[in-house]
């Protein structure tokens, strides 16, 4: 998979109540920014069908990525929430493994 931007990832932290119950709390500070890949925008209209899913080719340096996180595209401003992330590896050479994240894009 070929890179067209860069990506950093801000993942979430968790805290635990007094009872025992765990739950995100925001989000630690973003990674160093690494090559990725919009791999699938959307087709629905956010307006009328909700924000969609795309799909991104994340660095596997990143792994592991789990939902929750935040994926960032520093030059446009864009966030992602990740719903699910899978690694993605090549038979042949790790060079061109990547980690496939599906995501809801953030509003601004």
């Amino acid at each position: 998979m070929l890179a067209t931007t860069q990506f950093s990832i801000r993942r979430a932290t968790m805290t635990m109540d007094a009872h025992g119950i765990r739950s995100a709390s925001g989000w630690a500070p973003a990674s160093k920014a690494r090559p990725g890949r919009i791999v699938v925008e959307p087709s629905e209209d956010g307006e009328r069908d909700g924000p969609g899913v795309w799909v991104l080719g994340v660095d596997p340096a990143e792994w592991p990525l789990r939902a929750r996180d935040l994926v960032i595209e520093p030059s446009t401003g864009r966030e992602w929430l990740v719903i699910t992330a899978g690694r993605r590896s090549h038979a042949v050479t790790p060079s061109v493994d990547w980690l496939r994240a599906e995501a809801s894009l953030r509003p601004t």
